[in-house]
């Protein structure tokens, strides 16, 4: 393999684990394994990796994830109580979400659900056979079946990238492309911005933050490896 192929390899190996690792994150109540995964030197590493130079701007991301890894080699039962009990505040309720995590709420003026942009969310998916696990009852535009359905892609990018399949990975990066464009990325600023206001500052702001940068350097990123 040579040195640009190398490159794109580990780009797509690396945006893959981050949109499945982020999707864990958001769209499931907090699991241990998840936690720990999250807290790893892998995941330092990947995110090192994204940010490049600028990981500098990101120190109190990963302080926040430091201390997290050492929550969890000490009170690990008392941390996931308390990440739950803010998972279950800021994503399920029952009182009014701080930042619902659905696009439509930041796309229609009436901030309500099951829209036109959940319908186009849809019909991107079933291209891709895609279908939510709670389909019809879950909204297709909650931020964690949106993370879901790109770490799916991003796997067979980089499976068609692995079998020389080019021009299958290409078409498959600009539906990637696409949906960023036409979908999260119009509204996770928002979003991220919402709950950075919310009571709670413990974990998912700054993953929701985390998110929100890795989204639009993952859009220039794409662009790179069409380019290449």
């Amino acid at each position: 393999m040579n040195q640009q192929n190398e490159a794109v390899a580990i780009l797509l190996a690396n945006r893959h684990y981050l949109y499945r690792l982020f999707q864990r994150i958001i769209g499931v109540e907090p699991q241990l394994e998840v936690l720990k995964v999250a807290t790893s030197e892998h995941t330092k590493e990947a995110l090192e990796l994204l940010f490049q130079e600028e990981a500098g701007l990101f120190a109190k991301h990963f302080q926040l994830l430091e201390e997290i890894g050492a929550a969890l080699a000490t009170q690990p039962e008392e941390l996931l109580d308390k990440l739950k009990d803010e998972y279950t505040y800021l994503f399920i309720g029952p009182n009014k979400l701080p930042a619902p995590p659905w696009e439509s709420v930041y796309l229609t003026k009436e901030r309500v659900l099951f829209q036109e942009s959940t319908l186009n969310v849809r019909r991107a998916y079933l291209k891709y056979s895609f279908l939510p696990a709670n389909y019809p009852h879950e909204a297709d535009d909650h931020l964690g079946l949106e993370l879901d359905f790109m770490a799916i892609l991003s796997q067979k990018a980089e499976e068609h990238f692995e079998k020389d399949q080019i021009e299958e990975m290409k078409a498959v990066l600009e539906d990637q492309k696409a949906f960023l464009q036409e979908h999260l990325l119009l509204w996770i600023d928002d979003f991220a911005n919402d709950i950075q206001k919310s009571k709670t500052q413990h974990f998912y702001p700054l993953m929701a933050d985390l998110v929100r940068h890795f989204v639009k350097i993952d859009a220039q990123c794409v662009d790179e490896i069409l380019s290449l």
